[in-house]
């Protein structure tokens, strides 16, 4: 009886913890940051793309074009951050 018990608290020690660590808690926020920066980009780029299509009469080329750019540079920030976080 003595040794299933001290099996199974040798288990539960060895057992990985269900609850990640504070550390990973904080790090909800960063990451929250880096998908806002790419959809906010977008966003950017989407309204400028569809009020230079309505301004100069482009049918829809605009809009493509601010968008691909907005996502480039939320792609940029997201490699940005990539690098600064890698390197701490």
């Amino acid at each position: 009886m003595q040794d299933d018990d001290n099996r199974r608290d040798e288990v539960q020690r060895s057992a990985p913890s269900s609850r990640p660590s504070q550390q990973d808690d904080g790090n909800w926020g960063r990451y929250l940051g880096i998908g806002l920066e790419i959809a906010v980009g977008v966003a950017v780029g989407y309204f400028v793309g569809s009020w230079l299509d309505r301004r100069n009469g482009w049918h829809g080329t605009g809009t493509l074009v601010g968008v691909m750019i907005g996502l480039a540079a939320g792609m940029y920030l997201l490699i940005k951050d990539a690098v600064r976080i890698n390197k701490d």
